[in-house]
């Protein structure tokens, strides 16, 4: 999907735009998609651009094809952008695409909801030229790489301490403190305790706490 040749985005603190990059137009319009079709070719990027006319359409195209870049028409005959935008959230292969909303109207309260609701950028028919419309994909498709590369530091970052945790948890002064915390906290749950123990025959809370004892059995998931 991206090639190994990128361009810098214009916009501070977002990671290079890929220099060749596949987006995928939903219109029921023909007019309308040859507009946008032309003014992408005056972007001076490069794109390659795919179009379908319904939300079924798109459902097929993003089943087979890795995009970069998806922009969706709001009013569509059947269903709307934010309907379309949902089906583009629950496909794993392009639910982190770059996504631009497009509507007839400027109207604040729709440009809002598209935000709210997971689009990078908003653009209005009526005013988009080619300046807006490079903008507005450099904008999103930006954005969204932003937005992977913070979900995979986070992801890093967790496993980084599961691994961390694990470790730990092999020490036997470690898991001794923890069994020495747990009887404390048992201790002081009073009536709780009780309720535990009363669900759970008392051997079965001796066996757990024997078992956080045992450093051979002690494993930490």
């Amino acid at each position: 999907m991206l090639s190994a040749e990128e361009n810098r985005s214009c916009f501070p603190g977002i990671p290079p735009i890929p220099h060749d990059i596949r987006a995928l137009l939903l219109d029921d319009s023909n007019f309308d998609r040859a507009r946008i079709r032309r003014l992408s070719q005056k972007t001076e990027l490069s794109i390659h651009l795919d179009e379908v006319e319904s939300i079924e359409a798109m459902d097929a195209a993003v089943a087979k094809q890795n995009y970069d870049l998806i922009l969706i028409d709001y009013r569509l005959p059947v269903g709307d952008g934010m309907q379309a935008l949902n089906h583009v959230l629950s496909n794993e292969r392009n639910k982190d695409a770059g996504k631009i909303m497009i509507t007839g109207d400027g109207a604040r309260q729709t440009a809002v909801q598209a935000m709210r609701g997971g689009y990078h950028d908003f653009l209005t028919k009526e005013e988009m030229d080619a300046e807006g419309l490079r903008d507005a994909m450099l904008n999103a498709v930006g954005l969204a790489r932003q937005q992977q590369q913070l979900m995979l530091q986070a992801s890093q970052h967790r496993e980084f301490l599961r691994q961390g945790l694990v470790a730990a948890l092999q020490d036997s002064d470690v898991q001794s403190s923890v069994v020495s915390l747990v009887r404390r906290n048992m201790a002081g749950a009073g009536d709780r305790f009780n309720e535990l123990i009363s669900r759970f025959d008392a051997a079965d809370v001796d066996a757990l706490l024997a078992g956080l004892d045992d450093e051979d059995d002690f494993v930490f998931h």
